[in-house]
Parts: C-alpha cells; sequence; structure tokens
C-alpha cells in the first residue's frame, strides 16, 4: 500500500522522470522522491533534478548537454519587462487577479487546467503594474486565489503572435504570501453603483451612460509596439468613473451599457475599469435612467475632489496669478508652459495650460476634459490644448479673496480625503520631531545631508536652513505637520540667523526644551497645504498659531457633541 502512496503522491514528479529515463522504475522513483521529502525534508518539485540525474545513471541515459540543462539555471525577476519569450524556471512574486478552472483537450486526453491574469510588482499600487495571461498546467488553484499574492518558482514563458504569458507547470512551486478572495469575478451578472465600484480593486458589474469615448494609443513599454485602446467615462446617478478598453468599443456617446466581468484598477490615486477579452459589453434598456445632459451636469467637480490620474475633468476656477516660461525639452526644441495658481470655494490647486491660454488674475474660468496630475504631492489640473478651457463672464460665486482664503478641514478628513491645497484645520501638538531646527541641505538637490553626505551627491558643503516638525493630533486622527523656513520664521518670530544664534548660545536641547514648552499640548491653528498617501497625512504649514484655550466654549461643545443636558 505505501508503494501505491507514493505512487499517487509523486505521479506528476514520476512523469517528468520517465520522460527522461524511459527505462527507470516507476515504483523506484517514487521512492527515492519520498526519501528526499521524509529524510532531508525537501520537496519533490525541488528534488526533481537531484532525481533525474540518479536515474540517468542507474539507466545508462547518456548526460547530454540537452538533457543536462532540462533544469535551468532560475531566473529571479521582480517585473515582467525583465522576461524573455524562451525564459525557463521563473522565480517571480505576482498578484493573482482571476483563475478560471477549465477542461481542455491535449495530445487527445482531457487535462483540467485554469487560466486567467496576474500582475507583477504586486506589493505597489496597482498603476504601477503590469498584467499578463497565464495558464496553470498543474492544477495549483488552491493557491492560485483571486486577490492573493504568490511567489511562482519554476514558471516558462510562452509567446504567441508577439504577446507572451506565463505558464504555470506541474512542477512549478507555488507559495501563498498574502491570502486573497476580495478580488474574485462576480457571482451573477447582477451590477453594482458606479460609486461602489469605485470603492473596490477587483472584478465589478455596472450599468451606465457613455459619457466620453475616444480612441488613444498605448506605447508598449519594452518599445515592441504600440497598443490601440479606447478611453472614456461612463455615468450612473451615483457618480462617474473613467474606462479604458483594451478591445474594440463599439458604443457611441449617450449609450447606455451594461459591463460585466470587468475589472477595477487604480490609475495613480483614481481608480478606473478596465475590460479586456472576457469582459461582456451589452446594450441596456431602462427609460428611467438619467440622460446624458443631467449626468453631465453632475460630473462636474470641486478642487476638493480632485485626484492624482484623474481625466475628462469638468470644473469651474478663478485664477489668481499666471505666468509663463520657456524652456527647451531633451531634443533641444523650445517649449511654453503657463501656469498658475487657481481656486475654488474647497480650496486652491494649479492650473497648467500646454496651449495659448492666458487668462487674468481674477478671472473665472471653466474646464471640460482637463486631466490630473500630481504637482509637489498634490492634485493639480492640466489642459493640453485651447477648447478645454473658456473665460466666463460671470462667477458662479461671490469673488474670492486670494490672500485670505483658507477652507476649514477637520484633521479626520483631511487623513480619510485626497491631498489638498489653501486647507485650515485644528490639532493639539503631541510631539516635537527630530531634525527640527537649523538643519543642512544638499546645493545640487536640496535633500537634507546626514553626517555631511548626501545619499545623491555623497559629501557635500551644505546650505544652512531653518525647519520646524511636529505631529498634530485632534484625538481620533493625527499627520505629521512640517513647516519651512518662512513659516518657521514668522511663528518663532526670529529669523534664521537668530535661531542659529540662539542654538549657538543655549544649545541644541536648550532651542528644543523652549520650543518643547511652548507648544507641546498646545491647540493650534495650521493652514497650508497637506498631502495623503500610503503613508499617512503630512500638512505643510504656512501658517500657524496658538490658539488660546476657552474652557467655557469647550466645555459647550463637548455636551452638545454627546447630547448632555444640565
Amino acid at each position: 500500500m505505501r508503494v501505491m502512496s507514493d505512487l499517487t503522491t509523486y505521479a506528476n514528479q514520476i512523469a517528468v522522470v520517465k520522460q527522461e529515463c524511459p527505462d527507470a522504475n516507476d515504483e523506484e522513483i517514487g521512492k527515492e522522491f519520498q526519501r528526499y521529502e521524509s529524510d532531508f525534508l525537501i520537496p519533490p518539485e525541488d528534488a526533481l533534478r537531484s532525481v533525474i540525474r540518479k536515474f540517468q545513471a542507474a539507466t545508462g541515459v547518456e548526460m547530454t548537454s540537452e538533457s543536462a540543462t532540462q533544469v535551468r539555471e532560475e531566473k529571479k525577476v521582480q517585473r515582467f519587462s525583465e522576461l524573455g519569450s524562451d525564459d525557463r524556471n521563473v522565480s517571480v512574486e505576482v498578484a493573482v487577479i482571476s483563475y478560471t478552472p477549465r477542461t481542455q483537450m491535449v495530445r487527445g486526453e482531457e487535462k483540467q487546467i485554469a487560466f486567467g491574469w496576474i500582475e507583477d510588482n504586486p506589493w505597489e499600487a496597482s498603476s504601477e503594474r503590469i498584467r499578463w495571461d497565464y495558464k496553470d498546467w498543474g492544477n495549483k488553484g488552491e493557491a492560485m486565489v483571486p486577490g492573493s499574492i504568490v511567489r511562482l518558482e519554476g514558471a516558462s514563458v510562452n509567446e504567441w503572435n508577439d504577446k507572451r504569458s506565463l505558464n504555470i507547470n506541474r512542477t512549478t512551486r507555488v507559495t501563498v504570501l498574502k491570502e486573497g478572495g476580495s478580488s474574485a469575478p462576480p457571482t451573477s451578472n447582477d451590477p453594482m453603483t458606479i460609486a461602489r465600484a469605485s470603492e473596490v480593486e477587483g472584478f465589478v458589474n455596472v450599468v451606465g451612460r457613455v459619457i466620453s469615448a475616444k480612441p488613444d494609443v498605448i506605447v508598449r513599454k519594452d518599445g515592441s509596439g504600440e497598443l490601440n485602446v479606447v478611453r472614456g467615462r461612463i455615468s450612473d446617478s451615483s457618480g462617474s468613473i473613467g474606462f479604458l478598453s483594451w478591445k474594440e468599443f463599439g458604443h457611441e456617446e449617450g449609450a447606455l451599457v451594461k459591463i460585466v466581468g470587468a475589472s477595477v484598477r487604480k490609475f495613480r490615486d483614481t481608480p478606473e475599469i478596465q475590460i479586456n477579452d472576457g469582459t461582456v459589453i451589452e446594450t441596456y434598456r431602462d427609460s428611467s435612467f438619467p440622460e446624458v445632459a443631467e449626468l453631465a451636469e453632475s460630473e462636474r467637480v470641486s478642487i476638493s475632489d480632485l485626484r492624482d490620474g484623474m481625466r475628462d475633468v469638468s470644473i469651474t476656477l478663478q485664477v489668481e496669478n499666471w505666468n509663463q516660461r520657456t524652456f527647451e525639452t531633451k531634443d533641444g526644441d523650445s517649449r511654453v508652459v503657463r501656469s498658475g495658481d487657481v481656486m475654488d470655494p474647497t480650496g486652491r490647486c494649479r492650473l497648467t495650460a500646454w496651449c495659448e491660454f492666458d487668462p487674468k488674475p481674477g478671472d473665472t474660468i471653466r474646464v471640460e476634459g482637463g486631466r490630473v496630475q500630481s504637482w509637489q504631492g498634490s492634485p493639480d489640473m492640466v489642459i493640453d490644448n485651447l477648447e478645454q478651457a473658456e473665460i466666463l463672464a460671470d462667477t458662479p460665486w461671490a469673488k474670492i479673496d486670494p490672500d485670505n482664503h483658507w477652507v476649514d478641514v477637520d484633521l479626520d478628513s483631511l487623513r480619510k480625503g485626497g491631498s489638498r491645497r489653501g486647507i485650515s484645520t485644528r490639532g493639539v501638538i503631541v510631539a516635537i520631531m527630530p531634525g527640527s531646527g537649523i538643519i543642512e541641505r544638499c546645493p545640487e538637490c536640496r535633500t537634507i545631508l546626514r553626517d555631511g553626505s548626501c545619499p545623491e551627491h555623497g559629501p557635500q558643503r551644505g546650505e544652512e536652513d531653518l525647519r520646524l516638525r511636529f505631529v498634530l493630533d485632534n484625538g481620533v486622527s493625527n499627520a505629521n505637520l512640517m513647516m519651512f523656513r518662512e513659516g518657521s520664521e514668522s511663528f518663532l518670530g526670529m529669523s534664521m540667523d537668530e535661531v542659529k544664534s540662539e542654538i549657538s548660545s543655549v544649545g541644541y536641547e536648550a532651542f528644543i526644551s523652549n520650543l518643547r514648552s511652548r507648544v507641546l499640548s498646545r491647540k493650534v491653528a495650521v493652514h497650508g497645504r497637506c498631502v495623503v498617501d500610503d503613508r499617512g497625512a503630512m500638512v505643510f504649514a504656512d501658517q500657524m498659531e496658538v490658539m488660546e484655550p476657552k474652557p467655557a466654549e469647550e466645555a459647550e461643545e463637548v455636551m452638545q457633541r454627546w447630547g448632555v443636558v444640565l
């Protein structure tokens, strides 16, 4: 019975050995794999090469160069772009996007295989990944769960019609690094709202009206050519979302469609529906569904809604200042870029124009079809042609004073939302961080020097600068708080030279002690901008003031919040 157990347990590995050593005995091969696993704790996948060599020697099979290289040296990669079309024995960590089992005829026999999508660079945002198809020939379904991150060892590259994919072979080792399950395809065709689809990262079914659809071209990262795609937006009464179709999209603007089996990925900070070969798009009929005009009006956003990577943005803005500059490209050509600070009642941002658009300070403009990209950590607007912007005769709000335009946002909302400019928030200083006071920066890149050395440019004669670093907390959320030279000088009431002189006179520890007695456990109001990323929130303050305690008002606020009646 033990022999039969070995034959069953190691059937896949025995079959591989028999291909190299046809005269070898199945039972002996099974016993050898069992010996490696029980005596040396080596799994059969890792013992395969040694077992093949043993039975080649035992059965007199000549060790030709071809057979000796059947098990190639392992090639470890992080990105699919590092792989060639003939690479074998590949080791790579991937995110499993889908897993679809099916029965397929292989050489006249029915084989249980599976196929799906995987993405490289799995520990980064989905916008930083490349997606490949894969086929599972080794029945690895227990490990290849959608939403999981796995390490593949012993996979191989397949290329067909200039498209590369990955084969997971019978001998491929699959190690689960992160449990999945959240990205499995929907079990029914029932759609979800676009607002809900925007919150998930995985497979979705949606019904929406096509607001825009334009052909586009994506250049392959490996330089092997171009891909024709369609970009656009679809909307329902709950919101809108951009889409990227990798296949033909035969629906015009205004069409009502149902999309089944699409996947949502984030482009920078913005969710986007991905339409692939397996996605079904069909015309949908619903007489009560909002028309384009109604949905287009709800498409308008404010500055507080902007997220890095957004496209087809409609927004109204007030211009604070405007300028232009000329620069040379890498090819030596001269280009002109125009930009300035803009505002609306919800905040501030930058607007960059790659066209001859020249509004005046105080003008109100409407942008249609703009895009958003990050600038100094904050999402800002970009237009590429004059058709995307117009100057309005009337302003939809009272004129905004740029010198006193700060939007109050509580720290909780900042922490949960996106990066913003022109905000004001409050909290308590709970810590003074190392690196406050006089620092030295690299004269080449402005990076802070550590022990007189820049990570990029090596030892440097640093340029002195002033900054303050705190932790701001409101009892629920917290954020790092940074003040650069101008804001620090204003708050301290001292110039940088005076700060330097004080530190020289009393010592750095005494300077920090004085700062601690002034701000620690004190409530402050700060004005500036906030950058939010995977590491948390960072507030860059242009202004900060310590708020005088008002016990009566604070007690009244607490009683109202908790419904206390005296």
